[in-house]
C-alpha cells in the first residue's frame, strides 16, 4: 500500500504565505525532487492539479487551484545553487512554464542520469526505483482526475511517494555521477533540455515536426508553414489540440494543391465547417501569401530519409560508438542520437568532411572525435544474408 511506503510528513499547502514559508525554507537545500500531475485531454495547454516537492525532510503538495502566486516558487526552481531533481522531465516543463511562467534551472533529470551510469536508455520511473532502490510503487493512481477537489486520501500518498522516492533515487545517482565524474555531463544535458524546450516554442517552427514535410518543395513548404504556424496559435488562443483545429495531413494536402477559393476548402478531409466559416478566408490569404515568396527567402528544403549508401555509413558508425558506450558504461543513445548521426553521415558524403551538429557537447566530442575520423572514411561492406 502507497501508505506505508510514504515515510516522511505530508503537508498540504494551498494559501501564497504557506508556499512562501515553504520556499524560505528551501533556500538552504542543496537538492530537492520536484513532480508534477496535471490534466490535458481536450486542452492544448496541460491544466496543473498539482505540485510536489520533497526536501529529504517532508514531502510538499502544492494546490497551484488554490495558490494564485507562483512567484516565490519560481525563485526557488532558477536558483543554481539548488539542484532540481525530476523524472523524464518534459511534460513537467510545459506545466511550469504555461501554468507560471518559469522553466527550472539546474535541472538534474533522472531518466537521463540513469543512462550516464548503464541502467539504459528512458527507463520508466518506477522500474528505476526498483532497480536502484529495491522499492516497489504501486501504480493505482495514475489516471486519477488531479483536479477534482478534495484529493482522496490515496492521492495524496501516491502524490507524495514520487517525490519521497525521486529524491532518494536523485542522491545515490548524484553520488554514483559524482564518483565517475560525469555530474557535470548530466548538468549540461539539463541545459540543453531546458535550451530545446524554450527553442520549440515558436510557433513558426511548428512544420518543422510533421513526419512528411521532406516531400514539400520549396514554395509548398512555404505554405506549410505558414498553415502550421496558424494551427498551433489558433489551438494556443482557443486553448484546443491541435488536431481539434485541422489535422496536419489537411494541412499537407493544402500545401501540395494549393486552394484558391472558399469552396475548394470544403473537398479536404477534416476541414471543418466551422474552421472554412471563421478561418477559411484568412488561410487562403495565407496560402497566396506564401505563393508570392521570392525564391530567396523560402525555407530550405527539409532533408530526405537517408539513401541505402546512408544508412550503411550510419549502421556502421552506431556500432562503434556502441563498443564506446559499452566499454565506458553509458546509454549509445546519450552518446549521439539518429539525428545528429544523420547529420555527421550527410555532412562527411556531400563535402568529404564531416563537423558536428550545432551544440554538440564537448565531452562527446572528446569520447568520438578520432573513433568517426578512423569510421566515416571506410566504405562499408555490403550484408550478406545468411
Amino acid at each position: 500500500m502507497a501508505d506505508d511506503l510514504v515515510k516522511q510528513p505530508i503537508h498540504w499547502i494551498s494559501t501564497v504565505e504557506e508556499l512562501e514559508e515553504c520556499c524560505e525554507r528551501w533556500q538552504s537545500k542543496k537538492l530537492l525532487a520536484v513532480d508534477t500531475e496535471f490534466m490535458r485531454s481536450q486542452t492544448y495547454y496541460p491544466i496543473a492539479g498539482l505540485i510536489q516537492v520533497n526536501d529529504g525532510e517532508a514531502n510538499y503538495l502544492l494546490d497551484p487551484t488554490t495558490i494564485d502566486d507562483f512567484s516565490p516558487f519560481a525563485e526557488i526552481l532558477v536558483d543554481d545553487d539548488i539542484i532540481k531533481a525530476i523524472h523524464s522531465c518534459s511534460e513537467d516543463l510545459e506545466v511550469f512554464y504555461h501554468s507560471f511562467g518559469f522553466l527550472p534551472q539546474r535541472l538534474f533529470d533522472t531518466q537521463i542520469a540513469g543512462a550516464f551510469v548503464n541502467l539504459g536508455y528512458s527507463m520508466g520511473f518506477a522500474r528505476m526505483v526498483q532497480g536502484v532502490l529495491g522499492v516497489e510503487l504501486p501504480k493505482t493512481e495514475t489516471r486519477s482526475d488531479w483536479l477534482q477537489r478534495p484529493l482522496s486520501v490515496a492521492q495524496k500518498h501516491y502524490a507524495a511517494l514520487d517525490v519521497e522516492y525521486l529524491y532518494l533515487l536523485a542522491g545515490k545517482l548524484l553520488t554514483e555521477l559524482k564518483a565517475k565524474e560525469r555530474l557535470d555531463w548530466v548538468f549540461g544535458e539539463g541545459k540543453t533540455i531546458v535550451k530545446n524546450f524554450s527553442d520549440n516554442l515558436d510557433p513558426k517552427l511548428s512544420y518543422l515536426r510533421a513526419k512528411n514535410a521532406w516531400k514539400l518543395n520549396a514554395k509548398q513548404l512555404a505554405i506549410f508553414q505558414n498553415l502550421c504556424e496558424w494551427r498551433e496559435l489558433t489551438a494556443q488562443k482557443r486553448d484546443k489540440p491541435r488536431n481539434r483545429i485541422v489535422k496536419e495531413n489537411t494541412l499537407f494536402a493544402m500545401a501540395l494543391k494549393r486552394p484558391k477559393h472558399i469552396s475548394q476548402l470544403r473537398n479536404y478531409e477534416g476541414m471543418s465547417d466551422r474552421v472554412i466559416r471563421t478561418d477559411g478566408e484568412y488561410l487562403l490569404r495565407l496560402i497566396e501569401r506564401a505563393d508570392k515568396i521570392e525564391v530567396s527567402d523560402l525555407p530550405e528544403l527539409l532533408p530526405k530519409p537517408l539513401t541505402s549508401a546512408e544508412n550503411k555509413r550510419v549502421k556502421a558508425l552506431r556500432a562503434e560508438v556502441q563498443k564506446v558506450a559499452d566499454e565506458i558504461g553509458i546509454a549509445s543513445e546519450i552518446l549521439a542520437r539518429k539525428k545528429e548521426y544523420d547529420y555527421i553521415v550527410r555532412d562527411y558524403l556531400a563535402r568529404g568532411e564531416w563537423s558536428y551538429p550545432e551544440g554538440f557537447p564537448q565531452w562527446r566530442q572528446a569520447l568520438l572525435t578520432d573513433l568517426i575520423n578512423e569510421t566515416i572514411k571506410v566504405e562499408p561492406a555490403d550484408e550478406v544474408d545468411s
